[in-house]
C-alpha cells in the first residue's frame, strides 16, 4: 500500500510539474508578444442561397 501511494504521488507531482512548465512557457511568450495569446479555431462553411 505504501508503494502505491508513493507511485501515485510521483505521478501527480510529474503532471503538476509538466503543467507548470507549459503554463510558464506560455506566460513567457505572452510577455514577449506584449499581450494575451488566445487559441481560436474557426470552422468555415459555405452557405448558398438558391
Amino acid at each position: 500500500m505504501k508503494k502505491f501511494f508513493a507511485a501515485f504521488g510521483a505521478v501527480v507531482a510529474g503532471l503538476t510539474l509538466g503543467i507548470g512548465v507549459i503554463y510558464g512557457l506560455e506566460k513567457h511568450r505572452e510577455k514577449k508578444v506584449g499581450g494575451k495569446l488566445m487559441r481560436v479555431n474557426y470552422r468555415f462553411s459555405k452557405d448558398f442561397d438558391d
